[in-house]
């Protein structure tokens, strides 16, 4: 029964809802960045035109059985008759037709169509491997810029951390292993800023590598905001 009730829940992919025909308006950001990806990789105009020619060569081949058609005609000297002393012209029309190619058509036919069908399916498998890699890229993307986000806050509480410390220092009330620790703990924190920094620019360049354009020029890029409470804001 269960069993039953999970293949009745079992469908085809609708593929034009995985690559939205470009036609479409997309309806966030996401879906635009698969159709600009889909739009923008070669391999895929390549794809699409081999079920072109796929699909014309079934025409060729439903109309293959012609080429091996053959005939012939002749006119010969007419006779007249010695009885009616009429004229009957002689006419020879010969048309041969090769049976085993007749009989090949349909199959040659059906091989075509299933061609067609092979071509097809690779562009459905590549929309879906674009789709899915360009969404990865682009969650970590956003990843990245969240991880930037917690890096810089840790610096700045750390750049706190360490004001706090050199003014007891100063005053006498902490040691010097505490001003060691404070500052180890700033540098660590802003080091872990620069990876981090370098990463959201990373992950930038690989969704931009798939979609063909910068970020910019399709949706207000994140940009980093150095107050004294740092943020993301777009």
């Amino acid at each position: 029964m269960v069993g039953y009730s999970f293949s009745a829940m079992a469908q085809k992919t609708n593929f034009d809802k995985i690559v939205q025909p470009i036609d479409v308006r997309a309806k966030d950001y996401r879906e635009l960045l698969v159709q600009l990806a889909w739009l923008n990789n070669p391999d895929n105009e390549n794809l699409a035109n081999a079920v072109i020619i796929e699909r014309e060569r079934i025409g060729l081949e439903k109309q293959n059985w012609l080429n091996n058609l053959t005939g012939s005609f002749n006119v010969n000297e007419g006779n007249i008759s010695q009885q009616s002393n009429s004229f009957f012209p002689r006419y020879n029309l010969n048309i041969t037709m090769s049976v085993g190619t007749l009989l090949a058509t349909p199959k040659k036919v059906k091989i075509a169509k299933e061609q067609v069908k092979m071509a097809e399916n690779k562009v459905n498998q590549q929309k879906l491997k674009i789709r899915a890699e360009v969404l990865e890229r682009y969650e970590n993307y956003l990843s990245a810029i969240e991880i930037l986000t917690i890096r810089t806050q840790a610096v700045e509480d750390m750049r706190t951390l360490q004001t706090l410390v050199v003014q007891k220092f100063e005053q006498g009330l902490s040691t010097v292993e505490e001003y060691t620790e404070a500052l180890k703990a700033y540098n660590q924190a802003a080091e872990a800023k620069a990876l981090a920094e370098n990463n959201v620019k990373l992950t930038k360049l690989m969704v931009e590598e798939m979609i063909g354009l910068p970020l910019e020029e399709i949706m207000p890029v994140k940009k980093f905001d150095t107050t004294p409470n740092p943020k993301y804001t777009p």
